[in-house]
């Protein structure tokens, strides 16, 4: 499944889309995603991608990320009846755009005296997308990561058809045309209405306005005809029932589809089409030149794509062009022909995701690309018009790459490698050949390469045959570049097409790190890079072998290392990198995103299904961490005037003491009883501790369990750290939030773009307050973890290990090399880094101390 973070595109009060005053947005209707109340007044692109639409109103916008995910970013509730004013558009359709580029600026003055809000909202509107780890309920800063979107492969908005959507196409066809009455035409709240009765009916429903159509089953395309008030919408479907659907699309559209209809609108003037962008003008043909000569040093640059560096020989796997016959022998012969190979192509993908499951979803999307009505009748129509079916395919399919090409975003247009994938792999079924190996018979430490790898090429490679790819094209986050990374390969891309005078053989240096081929270097290069790569990979796979061991520093102290978590499927993965327990699960996720609160049974699940998944090591649950003037929209809390120093954490729950209290349940009826711990965020009192140890009491009485469970406290409060000792009497264990501790220390909102490159954990005053706490859980024998950021930071860990930290919970991915390091340390040496580290003025001054001590950091 591909993966892909979005940045904030505005800085402010970043909140779930449940809290949006529009039910078109927090009901979902729009799409998935997240709001924010801005504080600025320019919206910037989060990802790098295409425009493909912004809205005749200039107050909404739609970025294609290179997964294929449309994200709508839509400025303020109701503002599309500006109709402009107050906004101006820095993009325009088909524009290619990097993340954090300006995409519309707009008077926040004008439009929020005549708005109703300036909540604005970025929501991911296609089918086959999730979204997750939203950053809400807390000041965000632009470019700030804000969301995660999971699913997709590039294709377009709408579902690729299946055979029983093709089915459902079949037969019926019904056709009316009503005029649009509402206002400001088919923005984002009536375009979601239209999206969810379109999407009830099994076939084809196409929109037809003046010269234009678009698919009624998706948002940005309803959005993209730029309808406006007094337009003809034809509404036009496909299969069994075909006439009720438009009779029942026309009814809605005619009395508004939610929005205020207009009486007597009469038929605008034709409106002027968008200018299109201008076509980029070709490259001029690169001259290759002659092979390079043994002995003839070169360096080539391309992209970075995957990190790493590998010395091996070159292989050279460049395409050579295949000659198709144009002719065929009559579509009654050619067309099962194509077909037969389009179902050995299927059969291929399954067993490509078979062996390489994790990534099934890569082959799943080539699959659906093989079934899209589009690519096939192309095809078919060429057949039928007396071509042959390589040709026919052939033809067909470069048409769509070229175009997706042609796009000039260097994200999108990788999508192009799909349709060349299955180009070439059509043809090799046409010829009769079997599927082509691959790299399946490389000799090991074999550089590849290639015009551009594909992704059925790395399907079948043998582990340890492939030392690194080096691509003529392609751009870094290709579906081949996603599954090279999976392998650990290092991979440059955009080489050019000097990589082809590159002979095979030669010996070459491929630094992912630097974007850089190395062709035939001197031999002390070659044997220094050997070492250093060996060197690496030996320390790499070390500390993957013994991950899973208990962790202890060279003089034998214990140093316990736990993951952060966020779901349930984050523990199996901790478990693997070596994760002694969770010492942090972050409960937000099962309450983000509803209408309600999760029931007790409903949180226990999950719960369980954890604990399962960590096999019997420790599990810290966190209470319910939200809060502030932007509370969850089934929260009762008023709105504060500063929400970072307002109702946080344990005052939530204490306010609400029946949802802490089903919180509480859930974790007590985890098996076996005493695998789990509670922990209270933001605590600045014994006193607050004390209440929820009642409750907790109270509650374990009431389940009849007989067993205790752990309590502890998070100390992100300065005052929490100078009264630990206080604090310490009633809880069992203390943990360290240094996150929020090191912006409460330093006066500095982490969410405030002009401060938050000086947070710094490993500023001496944080670094005095720990040692505050530390010393005053000692006075209860209190453990003392950390489970901020400063965890997973390794330049942090022999300086907390100092202050007198035992317990280190950290991102999931850093645990093997970490806990291979705390290996390494004595305490003597920790402790007298640390003590001299809180004699610094400065976080830089602390970590030059550090490294000096531990160079190889």
């Amino acid at each position: 499944m591909t993966s892909i973070t979005l940045a904030a595109p505005l800085a402010g009060w970043a909140m779930p889309l449940s809290e949006v005053p529009d039910p078109a947005f927090a009901q979902g209707l729009v799409g998935t995603g997240m709001a924010i109340d801005p504080t600025v007044n320019d919206l910037r692109s989060p990802c790098d991608g295409i425009v493909l639409s912004v809205h005749r109103a200039r107050h909404a916008c739609t970025v294609r990320a290179a997964s294929g995910a449309e994200v709508l970013l839509h400025l303020g509730v109701d503002t599309v009846g500006l109709n402009g004013e107050g906004f101006t558009a820095h993009v325009q359709d088909g524009q290619a755009v990097k993340t954090g580029d300006r995409l519309i600026s707009f008077d926040m003055d004008l439009v929020g005296s005549r708005a109703q809000s300036l909540v604005s909202m970025m929501v991911v509107v296609n089918d086959g997308y999730t979204v997750d780890g939203q950053s809400v309920n807390r000041e965000i800063a632009a470019g700030d990561p804000a969301m995660t979107v999971h699913g997709g492969s590039g294709a377009d908005s709408a579902p690729a058809p299946t055979a029983a959507s093709a089915s459902a196409d079949s037969g019926e066809t019904a056709e009316r045309t009503v005029p649009l009455r509402i206002a400001h035409g088919l923005h984002a709240r009536p375009a979601a209405a239209l999206v969810a009765a379109a999407k009830a009916h099994p076939g084809t429903v196409t929109i037809l306005c003046r010269d234009r159509s678009a698919n009624a089953k998706s948002v940005v395309a309803l959005m993209g005809l730029g309808t406006v008030l007094g337009d003809r919408l034809t509404i036009r479907a496909t299969g069994p029932g075909a006439q009720g659907v438009v009779e029942s699309i026309a009814g809605l559209i005619d009395s508004g589809l939610g929005d205020p209809i207009v009486e007597g609108a009469a038929t605008p003037a034709a409106a002027t089409p968008a200018a299109a962008p201008a076509p980029s003008q070709p490259a001029a043909e690169e001259d290759v030149g002659p092979p390079f000569a043994p002995g003839e040093e070169a360096l080539l640059k391309g992209t970075i794509a995957v990190p790493g560096q590998a010395v091996g020989t070159a292989v050279r796997r460049f395409r050579s062009s295949v000659r198709v016959v144009e002719q065929g022998a009559g579509p009654d012969a050619e067309e099962p022909r194509l077909r037969q190979a389009l179902d050995r192509v299927v059969a291929g993908l399954t067993q490509s995701a078979q062996r390489m499951p994790d990534h099934a979803a890569i082959f799943q999307a080539h699959r659906e690309l093989l079934d899209d009505p589009e690519l096939l009748d192309a095809a078919l129509a060429d057949i039928r018009a007396g071509k042959s079916a390589e040709w026919a395919w052939q033809r067909t399919a470069r048409t769509q790459a070229d175009a997706l090409a042609k796009l000039a975003d260097p994200r999108m247009a990788e999508r192009a490698a799909d349709l060349r994938d299955l180009e070439q792999q059509v043809l090799t079924a046409l010829s009769g050949k079997e599927p082509s190996v691959g790299l399946a018979d490389l000799p090991a430490g074999s550089i590849v390469l290639a015009d551009e790898i594909l992704p059925s090429d790395l399907a079948g490679v043998p582990a340890g045959r492939l030392a690194g790819i080096g691509m003529a094209h392609g751009g870094p986050t290709s579906h081949a570049v996603i599954l090279a990374a999976a392998l650990g390969v290092p991979t440059v891309v955009a080489l050019g097409r000097q990589a082809e005078r590159v002979p095979d053989g030669a010996p070459v240096v491929l630094d992912g790190n630097r974007g850089e081929l190395l062709v035939f270097p001197p031999e002390e290069m070659l044997a220094t890079t050997r070492t250093a790569v060996a060197a690496r990979a030996a320390r790499r796979e070390e500390n993957r072998r013994t991950s899973r061991e208990e962790c202890r520093m060279a003089d034998g102290t214990r140093i316990e290392v736990f993951a952060n978590l966020g779901r349930v499927s984050d523990a199996p993965g901790a478990v693997v990198e070596g994760a002694e327990g969770c010492g942090l699960l972050r409960t937000e996720f099962l309450f983000l995103e509803r209408q309600s609160a999760p029931t007790e049974d409903e949180q226990y699940q999950q719960y369980q299904q954890i604990a399962d998944a960590l096999e019997g090591r420790p599990l810290v649950i966190r209470t319910l961490d939200v809060g502030g003037d932007k509370p969850l929209s089934y929260l009762p809390l008023p709105k504060e005037e500063n929400p970072v120093l307002g109702l946080r954490g344990v005052r939530v729950g204490l306010r609400e003491p029946e949802l802490l209290r089903a919180q509480i349940r859930a974790i007590l009826r985890v098996k076996p009883a005493g695998i789990c711990r509670i922990m209270v965020p933001m605590i600045a009192s014994p006193s607050e501790l004390q209440a929820v140890r009642a409750m907790v009491d109270e509650e374990r009485a009431k389940l009849g369990r007989a067993e205790p469970i752990e309590l502890g406290a998070m100390i992100e409060v300065p005052a929490a750290a100078l009264i630990a000792d206080r604090i310490g009497a009633v809880a069992d264990f203390l943990s360290i939030g240094t996150n929020d501790l090191t912006q409460y220390v330093l006066a500095m909102d982490r969410g405030n773009p002009h401060v938050a490159a000086q947070l710094d954990a490993l500023h001496p005053g944080v670094l005095r307050l720990i040692r505050l706490a530390v010393m005053g859980a000692k006075t209860h024998d209190r453990v003392v973890a950390v489970c901020g950021g400063s965890a997973s930071d390794p330049m942090a860990a022999p300086l907390l290990i100092g202050l007198g930290v035992t317990e280190l919970s950290a991102t999931p991915a850093v645990i093997a090399d970490l806990k291979a390091f705390i290996r390494t340390l004595r305490m003597k040496d920790c402790r007298r880094v640390a003590e001299a580290a809180l004699g610094t003025d400065s976080a830089d001054e602390v970590r030059r101390l550090v490294a000096e001590t531990w160079p190889g950091l």
